[in-house]
């Protein structure tokens, strides 16, 4: 079976564009540069690229002092305090001996910042904006939760959450993301020959649904007018991706400007990896939205070509980026601060006084020496002092050792920068796991304070989130309404799909008919997703339900209850690092506390006592709320559906009620004519006398005896009290 190795190539054709897109060329071809330059003169000339730049160096770890070549290299400068800041030949320093370490300080706070902030899928909550969208509210936040998971965005944000870090900024995107690749599937083998096995070419769908990703900062460029103070001033924004020529043609082969587009036009930064330098093949792709302009365009920087534009794909025509500050800046300015910018000062002192501190140890156990006779001399006029030998002093040559006063007070002195360090970034070492705390109490305290120094940027990323719940709500409204159409030889085939997929096949219908025999010679069928979710049908509206089932639009879920308005608040300690021990401790302590509640609720749910029980759940659901806990979770099923619909609740259990009553009636009837029936066969008639039995009167007989009635919910609330779980 032959393999297509070559990539495929055409010399490109002239690109003269004309009309329209000729307008859109001359614009972007305008606007573009003006946003390139956004980022390099904010509030008074600052230049927020050189900042990035500055950040990328200090991240990684490095020495302080970088040899350039093999005849200069770099000192420090001793009114700054930077060392590698000066230049100088080799031949006129001797100052290669002294410490010139950069402690990976920026490193370090950032992977903790990571590793608390995003460790898991953030939770929200959804309120409609009235009542035509109340009754598709679970199915909106079951569908926001499911494209977390099956996107994996997690570790998108934990990359957004290091951008915010390091540079003080971060944007992503979200869109509909379609992966397809062909290739050949073998089908038949042949043992004798295996180069005669038959193959057969498909189609391989490696994802299609929603996507979060997240942008490169350096190649990301919003409009020159957005600001912090009016969260609508942004209208345009511009990105750049590179692509190698294979992924270029398999993502955009299909557009018919491609057959100008020449192969390589790679934008060369600074921040680029020097590994794809030597290759030819890497081809940079600009993105371009506007909400004015109502344009999105593709287009190929190197050659100024427009590749596609159309209006604003988006049909609420928002604009598929979302961005956020560590800490602000300026309310004028959307770039803020991050933990780099914050502690550089800091770190540079750091630095400064730890190889000082080392370089006087270094000078107090090889101290420097001063011999006066001949004999033993370098060239220089030097001697150098070396472990384990053993020399002839000359005659009438003396020695003299200089006293270093090696002080400690060096590192006390890094000690207290270093908590300078974590005072100002926020990153301290309680949330590093370093904590000094004996008991329980106390290390929740202390990390709760920590914690409050993080969460201007926790909520900066919080709010972050819940515009871009709107944009993903808004795009799986729009592709997940629009059923995938496939074709098949025969509804044999459309069996076959359907039972290996598990997905639907609706509106099937002959795509191509015989002209001769009238037969369908091709039949084609819609399917719409086919989607997991924790939700559960209940007279028709979706709420959430404690197991997941597989739902398939069109058919369990209507397309008009993709539409849904409202108000989005994402919980922004939801996505933090939970403490497994102290997690163990809250929830038993708040079991102890919702126990008594939760059987009494239950007690008087099953006495029928609606208000009672709604008056006890509301302390109930305060702590629950405060907890940031489900209240499906630990509140009786009968109680969630009282809360739900209250009125529809107690009509339905006064309806109970009253059909247990007349249960009981008919059963006490029936009771009395056995007794009656009974007197008469098995006693003399002297003693029969109307219901009486030797005269007296009998009580009549109920379903369940006095003080025999049981609550089992309450029954398991004591066991489980007193068996301490």
């Amino acid at each position: 079976m032959p393999i297509n190795i070559k990539s495929e190539y055409k010399e490109p054709e002239n690109y003269n564009p004309t009309g329209e897109e000729k307008d859109v060329c001359e614009y972007l071809k305008e606007r573009i540069p003006i946003l390139k330059e956004t980022k390099k003169n904010i509030l008074n000339n600052f230049d927020f690229e050189q900042l990035m730049k500055d950040a990328d160096k200090e991240y990684i770890p490095h020495n302080l002092r970088e040899t350039k070549s093999s005849s200069v290299m770099l000192i420090q400068d001793e009114i700054k305090g930077l060392r590698g800041s000066r230049v100088v030949p080799i031949g006129d320093t001797q100052e290669d001996w002294r410490s010139d370490v950069s402690e990976p300080i920026l490193l370090s706070k950032i992977q903790t910042a990571i590793s608390i902030l995003i460790d898991q899928n953030p939770e929200a909550t959804f309120k409609a904006l009235n009542d035509k969208f109340k009754k598709n509210t679970q199915f909106a936040y079951g569908l926001w939760k499911r494209s977390w998971s099956v996107a994996k965005s997690k570790h998108q944000m934990k990359l957004i959450v290091s951008d915010l870090a390091k540079y003080g900024w971060a944007i992503g995107r979200t869109y509909p993301r379609y992966i397809a690749r062909k290739g050949k599937v073998l089908i038949e083998i042949n043992d004798d020959a295996p180069e005669k096995n038959k193959y057969e070419e498909v189609n391989i769908v490696q994802y299609n649904d929603i996507f979060r990703e997240r942008l490169d900062p350096h190649k990301t460029w919003i409009d020159d007018m957005a600001n912090l103070v009016d969260p609508w001033s942004m209208s345009d924004w511009y990105y750049e991706k590179d692509y190698s020529w294979d992924g270029f043609l398999a993502e955009f082969g299909d557009y018919k400007n491609i057959k100008y587009v020449k192969k390589g036009g790679k934008e060369k930064e600074e921040e680029d990896n020097d590994a794809t330098e030597m290759r030819d093949d890497i081809i940079t792709v600009g993105f371009y939205e506007s909400i004015d302009k109502d344009l999105y365009a593709i287009r190929i920087p190197s050659q100024d070509l427009t590749l596609y534009y159309s209006p604003l794909p988006n049909d609420k025509k928002k604009l598929s980026c979302w961005w956020t500050v560590w800490n602000i800046r300026d309310p004028k300015t959307p770039y803020g601060i991050g933990i780099y910018e914050i502690m550089r000062n800091d770190k540079v002192l750091y630095d400064r006084v730890k190889n000082m501190t080392v370089d006087q140890l270094v000078m107090a156990i090889y101290p420097m020496l001063f011999y006066s006779g001949a004999g033993g001399l370098t060239n220089q006029g030097d001697m150098t002092i070396s472990p384990a030998v053993i020399k002839q002093k000359a005659p009438g040559t003396t020695i003299e050792q200089t006293k270093i006063d090696y002080d400690q007070r060096g590192w006390e002195s890094l000690n207290l920068i270093r908590e300078q360090l974590d005072e100002t970034s926020g990153i301290t070492k309680n949330l590093s796991g370093d904590s000094e705390a004996k008991t329980l109490g106390q290390s929740l305290q202390d990390k709760e304070g920590s914690l409050k120094k993080l969460s201007v940027p926790l909520k900066n990323i919080a709010q972050m989130l819940e515009e871009e719940a709107f944009i993903s709500l808004s795009w799986m409204k729009q592709i997940y309404s629009i059923p995938e159409i496939k074709k098949f030889a025969s509804e044999e085939q459309i069996q076959e799909y359907v039972d290996e997929s598990g997905r639907l096949a609706q509106n099937v219908i002959p795509s191509k008919v015989n002209q001769e025999t009238g037969e369908p010679e091709e039949m084609q069928a819609d399917f719409f997703p086919q989607m997991e979710m924790g939700l559960e049908d209940r007279d028709g509206v979706l709420v959430e339900s404690k197991e997941n089932r597989f739902f398939n639009l069109g058919t369990d879920i209507g397309l008009d209850q993709l539409d849904w308005e409202g108000m989005i608040e994402v919980k922004h300690d939801s996505m933090l690092s939970p403490t497994p021990e102290l997690e163990r401790q809250r929830k038993m302590e708040l079991f102890n506390l919702l126990q008594p509640v939760v059987a009494q609720i239950a007690m008087t749910l099953g006495q029928g006592q609606v208000d009672i029980a709604l008056a006890l759940a509301k302390p109930a659901y305060q702590i629950l709320e405060i907890q940031n806990e489900k209240p499906q979770l630990w509140l009786p099923d009968e109680l969630i559906k009282a809360l739900e619909d209250p009125e529809a609740y107690k009509a339905q259990k006064e309806q109970e009620i009253m059909a247990q009553q007349q249960q009981q009636m008919q059963m006490e009837a029936m009771a009395g004519e056995k007794a009656k029936s009974a007197n008469s066969i098995f006693l003399p008639k002297e003693k029969t006398g109307g219901g009486q039995v030797g005269g007296q009167p009998q009580p009549s007989p109920t379903v369940v005896p006095p003080g025999q009635v049981s609550n089992p919910v309450a029954d398991t609330m004591k066991t489980m009290g007193k068996m301490g779980v």
